[in-house]
């Protein structure tokens, strides 16, 4: 059975270069956000990229990105994903009827959806999939790092500074290495904030331990940040903001596109 689904995963992401996936320890780090502007920001580098929302019970990519409207188009037996700014967005969301009703779902069907998402859309030649995973080492990340089998990818750790940090890392570490993903490194969301008087950084979450995983970003904490998201406006902040935060997330796609074409 895992075979054939590995199989079909396959034959899915032929066009499809390098999957990274973004796992959290926890919810509320900002792992969505991330995971959009990962996206985003590697289609600004001139990377063919899509992400796919597999937060089932979580979904919000498609409301930052200004896609609560979307739908996935039909070709055929294959799902086409709406864009923006050239990334492909694949969420359970876009197909939902009702998208205030909530998924009660248990973890078997969760995984066929996961499958199906992964299998049933037409991804097209993209240098870059992007899979936003729900929090933690449950059903769906495992379903995910299964399905890719030997395709492998990479993953990276969004975290927010405190004293639990170094623990969330070595587990993600152990979990990445099980299951064939090569852990690119740690981005620290809501690390900082700098006070825009006097430019004094204060770190309010506590200090940022990760051993010695590398830490590919630390991104600030920044009103207009927060309001692009609330506008469904995220790409174009990630696309032509000056603020420190949107610098720190357009580093970030440079620095992942970096290590993962460097092997």
């Amino acid at each position: 059975m895992l075979e054939r689904v590995q199989a079909s995963v396959r034959a899915s992401l032929a066009g499809v270069k390098h999957v990274v996936v973004v796992l959290s320890g926890k919810g509320g780090v900002g792992k969505s956000l991330v995971s959009a502007s990962l996206a985003v920001g590697l289609s600004l580098l001139g990377k063919r990229a899509a992400v796919l929302d597999a937060d089932i019970h979580g979904s919000s990519i498609p409301w930052m990105l200004g896609l609560e409207e979307a739908r996935v188009a039909v070709r055929g037996d294959k799902l086409v994903p709406p864009e923006v700014r050239g990334v492909a967005v694949m969420s359970l969301e876009l197909l939902a009827e009702d998208r205030g009703a909530p998924l009660v779902w248990r973890g078997p069907l969760k995984a066929k959806a996961i499958i199906d998402m992964l299998t049933a859309t037409e991804w097209g030649e993209r240098d870059y999939l992007v899979v936003d995973l729900p929090p933690g080492t449950g059903d769906e990340p495992l379903t995910i790092a299964q399905a890719l089998g030997a395709k492998g990818g990479y993953a990276i750790l969004v975290v927010a500074p405190g004293l639990l940090v170094k623990h969330v890392v070595a587990k993600a570490e152990r979990f990445a290495r099980e299951l064939n993903l090569k852990l690119l490194g740690v981005v620290a969301n809501m690390a900082y904030f700098r006070c825009p008087a006097c430019g004094a950084v204060h770190r309010p979450l506590g200090r940022l331990e990760v051993g010695e995983s590398r830490v590919l970003a630390e991104i600030p904490l920044d009103p207009e940040l927060a309001d692009a998201i609330d506008r469904g406006e995220l790409a174009g902040y990630v696309a032509s903001s000056t603020s420190e935060a949107a610098r720190a997330l357009r580093g970030l796609a440079a620095t992942v596109a970096g290590a993962v074409e460097a092997g």
